[in-house]
C-alpha cells in the first residue's frame, strides 16, 4: 500500500468563520465546495500544494457514529512557507495586530528556522514555519 497524500481536515463549529480565517491570515483558496446543502458542510482549501478540508461538526456527527464530543485539538499542525526570516516575522507582527490569539510566541529553533504558533477559530494549534 502506497501513501499517496495526507490531507488534514479540522472539525470545524462556524465553516464561515473559520473559512475566512484560512483565507484572510493563512493564504489558503477555496479549491472545492459540498454545494447541496446550503449552508454548506464541506470545503477543500489550497495554498499553493498544501490542501486542508473543513467540516461541520454536526456533518460529522452524522457521519460518523459515536463521533466524540468536541473538545479544544492537542494536536500540532505545521505550515511551512517560503519565506524569509524577515518576512515571517512581520507575518507574526501583522497577525499580533489581528488579536489572533497564539500559544507559542515568535522563536528561532535550533534547527535553523523561526516560527510561532496561533489557533484558529476552534483551537486546532498551528506553528507557522519558515
Amino acid at each position: 500500500m502506497k501513501l499517496i497524500d495526507i490531507i488534514n481536515e479540522f472539525v470545524v463549529s462556524d465553516m464561515e468563520k473559520s473559512i475566512k480565517f484560512y483565507q484572510q491570515n493563512l493564504g489558503f483558496k477555496i479549491e472545492l465546495i459540498e454545494q447541496e446543502n446550503e449552508p454548506f458542510t464541506w470545503v477543500q482549501m489550497s495554498n499553493g500544494q498544501t490542501r486542508i478540508m473543513l467540516e461541520d461538526y454536526k456533518s460529522v456527527c452524522r457521519e460518523i457514529k459515536d463521533f466524540p464530543n468536541k473538545t479544544n485539538s492537542i494536536n500540532l499542525i505545521k505550515f511551512k512557507y517560503d519565506n524569509t526570516v524577515e518576512e515571517i516575522k512581520q507575518y507574526y507582527h501583522r497577525i499580533k495586530e489581528k488579536e489572533i490569539e497564539l500559544f507559542m510566541e515568535l522563536k528561532e529553533t535550533d534547527y535553523g528556522t523561526i516560527e510561532f504558533g496561533i489557533l484558529d477559530p476552534d483551537k486546532n494549534r498551528i506553528i507557522i514555519s519558515s
